[in-house]
């Protein structure tokens, strides 16, 4: 298992550093999405919410050990959030659109075991992990299109996805960079905004959810029917 903690195969412009922290500024950056984690875990009172936080706090940790770490083992953590995240806006979805089928803890199991396989398939070869990922939220975009239950929140969660995303590629590929810049690089700042669009997305599935149907007990009488007149 040695391979594990080799220098990871993604590497961004930040140069890398010596001692503990390999990459200072892609590494407390990750605040971002830790805050918005436990902010979400604090406000959340439905479970496929809470798992929402839980990946956004997932995410903040692991990308945070990757990037001071620089190790595969690291990598393949970071991806496992990011993973889970986009799959519980799957789940989400789907609890949106019929809230009693599957049902809260069927979906979850199935972010989970979603989430282990497509991981260790990105771990095999980092070349499956962006394809993947951009599939999936093809599918939640057209999916959320579909369902027609777009709300101010959810353009701003795409809008600042998009411009997070568009700081990812500059810095991956080199194309705005300085090695040497160890305070707050662009890659950096897709952490950042990555925390902001956890929590755009959590509030507006909160906005858009709906409670599965209350189910009557047999023989009981409606809540707000009248009472029956007794004879004296």
């Amino acid at each position: 298992m040695n391979w594990l903690f080799e220098p990871a195969r993604m590497q961004f412009c930040e140069a890398t550093l010596d001692g503990p922290i390999a990459h200072p500024a892609d590494t407390w950056t990750n605040i971002g999405p830790v805050i918005a984690g436990i902010v979400i875990l604090l406000h959340a009172k439905r479970p496929l919410a809470k798992l929402l936080g839980g990946a956004a706090l997932w995410t903040g940790i692991a990308s945070g050990y990757f990037h001071a770490s620089n190790t595969i083992l690291g990598e393949t953590l970071d991806l496992s959030g990011m993973f889970m995240f986009i799959l519980a806006i799957a789940a989400l979805q789907q609890q949106r659109a019929r809230p009693d089928h599957p049902g809260s803890s069927m979906l979850m199991g199935l972010v989970v075991v979603g989430t282990l396989i497509l991981t260790v398939l990105s771990s095999i070869s980092t070349a499956f992990a962006s394809p993947m990922f951009a599939a999936i939220v093809v599918v939640v975009v057209i999916r959320g299109l579909y369902d027609q239950k777009l709300t101010p929140w959810a353009y701003a969660m795409v809008v600042t996805f998009l411009v997070a995303w568009g700081f990812w590629w500059l810095d991956f590929l080199h194309i705005v960079c300085n090695p040497n810049n160890h305070i707050l690089t662009l890659h950096g700042m897709w952490h950042l905004l990555n925390g902001l669009v956890f929590w755009l997305a959590y509030r507006h599935y909160e906005l858009t959810m709906r409670d599965p149907p209350a189910v009557e007990v047999a023989g009981s009488a409606p809540e707000n029917s009248a009472p029956e007149n007794v004879a004296p």
